[in-house]
């Protein structure tokens, strides 16, 4: 637990100096960007369904090809956390992680990041929503957050309606075995700029 603590902790520092362009208006549609926010991977690749039970999500892209991106380095796993190298190869691990920011009208400087997460005012939280490896042309993820579930850091979703929601699959490289597979799926690695991201509006 204090490892993954400490990994969301940096992925709040880590975002706080990286703010993606929103994807889409306040729809349920929202193109997934490039790698590090630049271009557009998948077109509407991602969609937000949302009700007073939560959010249901769908992230649907190409498979990045293994070798042909930027992979996250030794030097960018978070303080305190520990994980395999990121090489490629075949088949290769992507997680997905959501940022929920409750009340956005109440973040910092009119825009939501990682200054805001844990923030009491817009209670920004961070749910690691799902992990796969990779081996088809396609990644799909289906997956949602119930209101009040517990965030995997900073505060729980209590506004599934009003929250602002980003979205954004990180990689993990090549997909390795045992504890080592469990720690790809499960543990964030790298910045921003490694992660191809989609945007939700809220209200």
């Amino acid at each position: 637990m204090k490892r993954l603590i400490a990994t969301l902790a940096a992925v709040s520092a880590l975002l706080a100096v990286a703010s993606f362009p929103v994807a889409a208006a306040t729809g349920e549609q929202a193109d997934v960007l490039g790698q590090g926010g630049v271009g557009v991977l998948s077109e509407d690749g991602a969609s937000l369904d949302r009700s007073v039970e939560g959010l249901r999500i769908r992230f649907r892209v190409p498979t990045p090809e293994s070798g042909g991106y930027a992979y996250p380095t030794n030097d960018m796993v978070p303080p305190g956390a520990t994980h395999p190298e990121v090489i490629p190869g075949y088949p290769e691990v992507f997680t997905l992680w959501a940022f929920v920011f409750n009340y956005p009208h109440l973040c910092s400087d009119g825009v939501c990041d990682g200054n805001d997460l844990g923030d009491p005012a817009s209670k920004g939280g961070v749910y690691r929503v799902d992990g796969t490896v990779a081996d088809s042309a396609t990644i799909e993820f289906r997956t949602g957050i119930d209101a009040g579930a517990a965030a995997t850091a900073f505060f729980d979703l209590e506004n599934p309606l009003g929250a602002e929601v980003h979205v954004a699959m990180a990689p993990h490289g090549m997909a390795l075995s045992g504890d080592d597979l469990r720690t790809q799926l499960n543990v964030s690695v790298g910045t921003p700029a490694f992660w191809w991201p989609a945007q939700f509006l809220g209200q």
